[in-house]
């Protein structure tokens, strides 16, 4: 195209068509982030629910939960690990410790949301991140199901943390857990 005019009109139609093609939606399902029972990433199809059991081997695997995740500004993926092993061992002070205040999470309601047993098989779709009003969020697919395959359930999760504005505070600037479309609050 050396040498060559191009009309202001041309450009601004190859920049549309270039936007709207990255804001499309792809319809094949993105790989999940499974998380297994020692809390390690491994990339599955998002419907498929990790093998994990309530046996006293995987108790132990899991118990030394990182501590470290509830201070974590970067990875959010970390807080949801921690998250799900808590659930796992029905550690539910733990548990509720990754919601933020704001969500007023107990370890009685989360408790009794999810029926109160160890064992719980978590699978954790890879989130998008986006930013609003001076906050991160990263939203992501979560399916928790029974320890005994029974019924499972599917929805989001939803973490948020300010976006080092000025003034924000050590607690608001850590990924918290916001809400979730399977626990009522």
């Amino acid at each position: 195209m050396a040498g060559q005019v191009v009309k202001p009109s041309t450009i601004a139609a190859l920049v549309a068509l270039t936007l709207l093609s990255a804001c499309k939606q792809d319809p094949t399902p993105q790989p999940s982030i499974i998380l297994d029972t020692q809390g390690a990433a491994s990339e599955e199809a998002a419907d498929v629910l990790p093998s994990s059991d309530a046996s006293e081997g995987s108790r132990e695997a899991i118990a030394d939960l990182d501590w470290g995740a509830l201070e974590e500004r970067q990875d959010p993926e970390r807080l949801l690990r921690f998250y799900t092993n808590a659930i796992r061992i029905a550690d539910w002070t733990a548990a509720a410790r990754a919601w933020s205040l704001d969500a007023q999470m107990t370890p009685d309601k989360l408790k009794a949301e999810l029926g109160g047993e160890a064992g719980r098989k978590i699978a954790v779709g890879k989130g998008d991140t986006g930013t609003a009003a001076g906050s991160i969020y990263y939203e992501a697919p979560v399916t928790i199901g029974a320890p005994d395959a029974g019924e499972s359930r599917r929805g989001s999760i939803v973490l948020r943390r300010a976006n080092d504005v000025p003034g924000a505070s050590a607690l608001q600037l850590v990924w918290r857990i916001e809400r979730s479309s399977i626990i009522a609050r």
